[in-house]
Protein backbone atom coordinates (compact mmCIF):
# COMPACT_ATOMS: atom_id res chain seq x y z
CA UNK A 1 0.00 0.00 0.00
CA UNK A 2 1.09 3.55 -0.75
CA UNK A 3 2.94 5.67 1.75
CA UNK A 4 2.02 9.27 2.52
CA UNK A 5 4.39 12.07 1.60
CA UNK A 6 6.40 13.96 4.20
CA UNK A 7 4.35 16.29 6.36
CA UNK A 8 4.08 19.89 5.11
CA UNK A 9 4.62 22.95 7.27
CA UNK A 10 1.57 24.48 8.93
CA UNK A 11 1.66 27.33 6.42
CA UNK A 12 1.85 24.98 3.44
CA UNK A 13 -0.88 22.72 4.84
CA UNK A 14 -3.26 25.65 5.32
CA UNK A 15 -2.41 27.02 1.87
CA UNK A 16 -3.05 23.64 0.25
CA UNK A 17 -6.40 23.16 1.99
CA UNK A 18 -7.52 26.73 1.35
CA UNK A 19 -6.68 26.34 -2.34
CA UNK A 20 -8.95 23.30 -2.49
CA UNK A 21 -11.71 25.18 -0.69
CA UNK A 22 -11.35 28.12 -3.06
CA UNK A 23 -11.62 25.90 -6.14
CA UNK A 24 -14.79 24.29 -4.82
CA UNK A 25 -16.34 27.63 -3.88
CA UNK A 26 -15.62 29.21 -7.26
CA UNK A 27 -16.76 26.26 -9.34
CA UNK A 28 -20.23 25.70 -10.69
CA UNK A 29 -20.61 22.04 -9.69
CA UNK A 30 -20.21 22.05 -5.92
CA UNK A 31 -23.07 22.80 -3.54
CA UNK A 32 -22.25 25.51 -0.99
CA UNK A 33 -22.64 23.08 1.90
CA UNK A 34 -20.50 20.54 0.03
CA UNK A 35 -17.35 22.67 0.23
CA UNK A 36 -14.53 21.36 2.48
CA UNK A 37 -14.09 22.93 5.92
CA UNK A 38 -10.94 24.06 7.69
CA UNK A 39 -11.05 25.42 11.21
CA UNK A 40 -7.67 26.43 12.59
CA UNK A 41 -6.21 28.57 15.37
CA UNK A 42 -3.50 30.25 13.28
CA UNK A 43 -0.79 27.86 14.39
CA UNK A 44 -0.20 24.13 14.84
CA UNK A 45 -2.15 22.70 17.76
CA UNK A 46 -1.54 19.72 20.02
CA UNK A 47 -4.46 17.92 18.38
CA UNK A 48 -5.37 18.00 14.70
CA UNK A 49 -8.52 16.15 13.61
CA UNK A 50 -9.35 14.87 10.13
CA UNK A 51 -13.04 14.11 9.59
CA UNK A 52 -14.19 11.99 6.63
CA UNK A 53 -17.89 12.16 5.69
CA UNK A 54 -19.91 9.21 4.45
CA UNK A 55 -20.84 7.81 1.05
CA UNK A 56 -23.15 10.19 -0.91
CA UNK A 57 -22.98 12.83 1.84
CA UNK A 58 -20.63 15.83 2.04
CA UNK A 59 -18.60 17.87 4.59
CA UNK A 60 -21.76 19.43 6.02
CA UNK A 61 -22.44 16.07 7.68
CA UNK A 62 -19.59 16.75 10.12
CA UNK A 63 -20.03 20.52 10.54
CA UNK A 64 -21.28 20.54 14.12
CA UNK A 65 -18.80 17.94 15.33
CA UNK A 66 -15.96 19.79 13.58
CA UNK A 67 -16.84 22.98 15.45
CA UNK A 68 -16.98 21.12 18.74
CA UNK A 69 -13.43 19.85 18.21
CA UNK A 70 -12.31 23.33 17.09
CA UNK A 71 -13.82 24.94 20.18
CA UNK A 72 -11.81 22.53 22.29
CA UNK A 73 -8.55 23.73 20.78
CA UNK A 74 -8.11 21.44 17.78
CA UNK A 75 -7.30 22.33 14.21
CA UNK A 76 -9.89 20.51 12.09
CA UNK A 77 -10.06 19.57 8.42
CA UNK A 78 -13.18 18.14 6.77
CA UNK A 79 -12.35 17.29 3.13
CA UNK A 80 -14.86 16.55 0.39
CA UNK A 81 -14.55 13.01 -0.92
CA UNK A 82 -14.16 13.15 -4.73
CA UNK A 83 -17.38 13.38 -6.80
CA UNK A 84 -19.49 14.14 -3.73
CA UNK A 85 -21.23 17.37 -2.77
CA UNK A 86 -22.53 18.36 -6.21
CA UNK A 87 -25.38 20.85 -6.55
CA UNK A 88 -27.22 18.39 -8.74
CA UNK A 89 -28.30 15.82 -6.18
CA UNK A 90 -29.34 13.45 -8.97
CA UNK A 91 -25.94 13.52 -10.60
CA UNK A 92 -24.42 10.23 -11.75
CA UNK A 93 -20.91 11.56 -11.14
CA UNK A 94 -20.22 8.72 -8.74
CA UNK A 95 -20.09 6.43 -11.76
CA UNK A 96 -16.47 7.59 -12.01
CA UNK A 97 -15.57 6.75 -8.42
CA UNK A 98 -13.03 3.95 -8.04
CA UNK A 99 -10.71 2.46 -5.43
CA UNK A 100 -7.52 4.23 -6.64
CA UNK A 101 -9.28 7.61 -6.47
CA UNK A 102 -10.40 6.88 -2.90
CA UNK A 103 -6.89 5.84 -1.91
CA UNK A 104 -5.36 8.97 -3.41
CA UNK A 105 -7.89 11.28 -1.76
CA UNK A 106 -7.40 9.60 1.62
CA UNK A 107 -3.64 9.99 1.53
CA UNK A 108 -3.77 13.58 0.29
CA UNK A 109 -6.13 14.59 3.09
CA UNK A 110 -3.95 12.89 5.68
CA UNK A 111 -0.79 14.52 4.35
CA UNK A 112 -2.30 18.00 4.65
CA UNK A 113 -3.68 17.33 8.13
CA UNK A 114 -0.23 16.30 9.33
CA UNK A 115 0.82 19.93 8.99
CA UNK A 116 -1.97 21.15 11.27
CA UNK A 117 -0.87 19.69 14.58
CA UNK A 118 1.26 17.36 16.65
CA UNK A 119 -1.19 14.53 17.31
CA UNK A 120 -3.27 13.43 14.34
CA UNK A 121 -6.65 11.78 14.84
CA UNK A 122 -8.75 10.53 11.92
CA UNK A 123 -12.50 10.09 12.41
CA UNK A 124 -14.84 8.89 9.68
CA UNK A 125 -18.31 7.46 9.16
CA UNK A 126 -19.24 4.68 6.71
CA UNK A 127 -17.05 5.22 3.62
CA UNK A 128 -15.23 7.78 5.74
CA UNK A 129 -14.80 5.09 8.39
CA UNK A 130 -13.27 2.83 5.77
CA UNK A 131 -10.86 5.64 4.85
CA UNK A 132 -9.90 5.90 8.52
CA UNK A 133 -9.28 2.13 8.59
CA UNK A 134 -7.10 2.39 5.48
CA UNK A 135 -4.97 5.00 7.22
CA UNK A 136 -4.82 2.88 10.37
CA UNK A 137 -3.42 0.01 8.32
CA UNK A 138 -0.97 2.02 6.24
CA UNK A 139 0.08 5.20 8.07
CA UNK A 140 1.55 6.04 11.51
CA UNK A 141 -1.42 8.13 12.60
CA UNK A 142 -1.88 8.68 16.31
CA UNK A 143 -5.53 7.62 16.45
CA UNK A 144 -8.06 6.19 14.02
CA UNK A 145 -11.77 6.24 14.91
CA UNK A 146 -13.71 4.37 12.22
CA UNK A 147 -17.46 4.68 12.82
CA UNK A 148 -19.62 2.00 11.20
CA UNK A 149 -17.01 1.51 8.44
CA UNK A 150 -18.38 0.33 5.14
CA UNK A 151 -16.54 -2.90 4.40
CA UNK A 152 -19.62 -4.93 3.49
CA UNK A 153 -23.39 -4.27 3.41
CA UNK A 154 -25.43 -5.54 6.34
CA UNK A 155 -26.56 -9.14 5.99
CA UNK A 156 -23.99 -9.91 3.29
CA UNK A 157 -21.26 -12.39 4.33
CA UNK A 158 -17.76 -11.31 3.45
CA UNK A 159 -17.00 -14.11 0.97
CA UNK A 160 -20.28 -13.73 -0.90
CA UNK A 161 -20.00 -9.96 -0.88
CA UNK A 162 -16.54 -9.92 -2.43
CA UNK A 163 -17.61 -12.30 -5.19
CA UNK A 164 -20.72 -10.22 -5.91
CA UNK A 165 -18.62 -7.05 -5.94
CA UNK A 166 -16.32 -8.39 -8.64
CA UNK A 167 -19.36 -9.35 -10.67
CA UNK A 168 -20.99 -5.93 -10.15
CA UNK A 169 -18.00 -4.10 -11.62
CA UNK A 170 -18.62 -5.92 -14.92
CA UNK A 171 -22.40 -5.56 -15.04
CA UNK A 172 -24.37 -2.56 -16.36
CA UNK A 173 -24.53 0.23 -13.79
CA UNK A 174 -27.79 0.56 -11.88
CA UNK A 175 -28.93 3.66 -9.97
CA UNK A 176 -30.16 2.70 -6.51
CA UNK A 177 -32.32 4.95 -4.30
CA UNK A 178 -31.50 5.03 -0.60
CA UNK A 179 -35.25 5.05 0.02
CA UNK A 180 -37.22 3.89 -3.05
CA UNK A 181 -40.46 5.05 -1.44
CA UNK A 182 -39.56 8.75 -1.51
CA UNK A 183 -36.64 8.71 -3.97
CA UNK A 184 -35.29 12.25 -4.53
CA UNK A 185 -37.06 13.56 -1.41
CA UNK A 186 -34.63 11.64 0.78
CA UNK A 187 -32.81 13.72 3.41
CA UNK A 188 -30.49 15.41 4.13
CA UNK A 189 -30.99 17.96 1.32
CA UNK A 190 -27.25 18.30 0.58
CA UNK A 191 -26.61 14.55 0.15
CA UNK A 192 -27.35 12.36 -2.85
CA UNK A 193 -30.61 10.40 -2.52
CA UNK A 194 -29.11 7.47 -4.43
CA UNK A 195 -25.97 6.05 -5.99
CA UNK A 196 -24.69 3.98 -8.92
CA UNK A 197 -24.21 0.32 -8.07
CA UNK A 198 -20.70 0.28 -9.47
CA UNK A 199 -19.62 3.09 -7.12
CA UNK A 200 -20.72 0.99 -4.17
CA UNK A 201 -18.74 -1.94 -5.57
CA UNK A 202 -15.64 0.25 -5.85
CA UNK A 203 -15.96 1.24 -2.20
CA UNK A 204 -15.99 -2.45 -1.28
CA UNK A 205 -12.95 -3.06 -3.49
CA UNK A 206 -11.14 -0.25 -1.68
CA UNK A 207 -12.00 -1.89 1.63
CA UNK A 208 -10.84 -5.25 0.32
CA UNK A 209 -7.29 -3.92 0.42
CA UNK A 210 -7.66 -3.38 4.16
CA UNK A 211 -9.20 -6.83 4.58
CA UNK A 212 -6.36 -8.52 2.71
CA UNK A 213 -3.65 -6.72 4.66
CA UNK A 214 -5.30 -7.51 7.99
CA UNK A 215 -5.75 -11.19 7.12
CA UNK A 216 -2.12 -11.37 6.01
CA UNK A 217 -1.22 -10.26 9.55
CA UNK A 218 0.43 -7.09 8.30
CA UNK A 219 0.78 -5.00 11.48
CA UNK A 220 -1.28 -1.82 11.21
CA UNK A 221 0.74 1.38 11.58
CA UNK A 222 -1.68 3.51 13.60
CA UNK A 223 -0.58 3.92 17.20
CA UNK A 224 -4.15 3.57 18.43
CA UNK A 225 -7.55 2.76 16.99
CA UNK A 226 -11.03 2.71 18.47
CA UNK A 227 -13.65 1.08 16.26
CA UNK A 228 -17.11 2.52 16.95
CA UNK A 229 -20.09 0.34 16.04
CA UNK A 230 -23.82 0.77 16.46
CA UNK A 231 -25.77 -2.16 17.85
CA UNK A 232 -28.80 -0.91 15.88
CA UNK A 233 -26.83 -0.63 12.63
CA UNK A 234 -28.99 -0.55 9.52
CA UNK A 235 -26.54 -0.57 6.61
CA UNK A 236 -23.13 -2.14 7.21
CA UNK A 237 -21.91 -5.52 8.38
CA UNK A 238 -20.45 -5.04 11.86
CA UNK A 239 -19.03 -8.56 11.90
CA UNK A 240 -16.64 -7.85 9.03
CA UNK A 241 -15.33 -4.72 10.76
CA UNK A 242 -14.82 -6.67 13.98
CA UNK A 243 -12.93 -9.29 11.99
CA UNK A 244 -10.45 -6.66 10.83
CA UNK A 245 -10.07 -5.41 14.40
CA UNK A 246 -9.42 -8.95 15.66
CA UNK A 247 -6.80 -9.47 12.95
CA UNK A 248 -5.10 -6.23 13.94
CA UNK A 249 -5.10 -7.28 17.58
CA UNK A 250 -3.59 -10.64 16.70
CA UNK A 251 -0.82 -8.75 14.90
CA UNK A 252 -0.04 -6.97 18.17
CA UNK A 253 -2.01 -3.74 17.83
CA UNK A 254 -3.46 -2.41 21.13
CA UNK A 255 -6.78 -1.52 19.54
CA UNK A 256 -10.30 -1.63 20.96
CA UNK A 257 -13.93 -1.19 20.00
CA UNK A 258 -16.97 0.51 21.46
CA UNK A 259 -20.52 -0.69 20.80
CA UNK A 260 -23.18 2.00 21.02
CA UNK A 261 -26.33 0.28 22.28
CA UNK A 262 -28.54 3.22 23.22
CA UNK A 263 -29.32 4.83 19.85
CA UNK A 264 -32.86 3.55 19.43
CA UNK A 265 -34.28 2.26 16.14
CA UNK A 266 -31.93 0.99 13.39
CA UNK A 267 -29.89 3.79 11.84
CA UNK A 268 -26.61 4.10 9.95
CA UNK A 269 -25.82 7.81 9.85
CA UNK A 270 -25.29 8.54 13.53
CA UNK A 271 -23.38 11.77 12.83
CA UNK A 272 -25.59 14.09 10.78
CA UNK A 273 -27.94 15.96 13.16
CA UNK A 274 -30.22 16.85 10.23
CA UNK A 275 -31.48 13.28 10.20
CA UNK A 276 -30.27 12.07 13.62
CA UNK A 277 -30.45 14.96 16.13
CA UNK A 278 -29.68 12.56 18.98
CA UNK A 279 -26.08 12.57 17.69
CA UNK A 280 -25.46 15.76 19.63
CA UNK A 281 -26.08 14.08 23.00
CA UNK A 282 -25.58 10.36 22.39
CA UNK A 283 -22.62 10.28 19.97
CA UNK A 284 -20.62 13.51 19.88
CA UNK A 285 -19.59 13.49 23.57
CA UNK A 286 -18.33 9.92 23.23
CA UNK A 287 -16.28 10.76 20.15
CA UNK A 288 -14.81 13.82 21.87
CA UNK A 289 -13.86 11.62 24.82
CA UNK A 290 -12.20 9.06 22.53
CA UNK A 291 -10.17 11.70 20.69
CA UNK A 292 -9.40 14.17 23.48
CA UNK A 293 -9.59 11.93 26.52
CA UNK A 294 -12.08 13.96 28.54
Amino acid sequence: MAAAEQAPSFRDAVAGIEATISRDRSGTLIEKLGVPRLYHHGKPTSNAVLLFHGFTNCPQQFEELALRFYNRGCNVYVPRIPLHGYRNRLTHALENLDAPLLESATLKSYRLTRGLGTRISVVGLSLGGLMAMYLAQTQPIDLAVPIAPFLMPIGVPERIGLAATKLATNLPDQYIWWDPRIKAACLPPYAYPGFPSRALAECILFGNGVLRAAKAKEPPLARNCTLVLNKSESAVNNTVALGVLDAWKSAGAPYKNILLDDLGKPVHDIIDPTTFPQARTLVYPKLESIVLGA
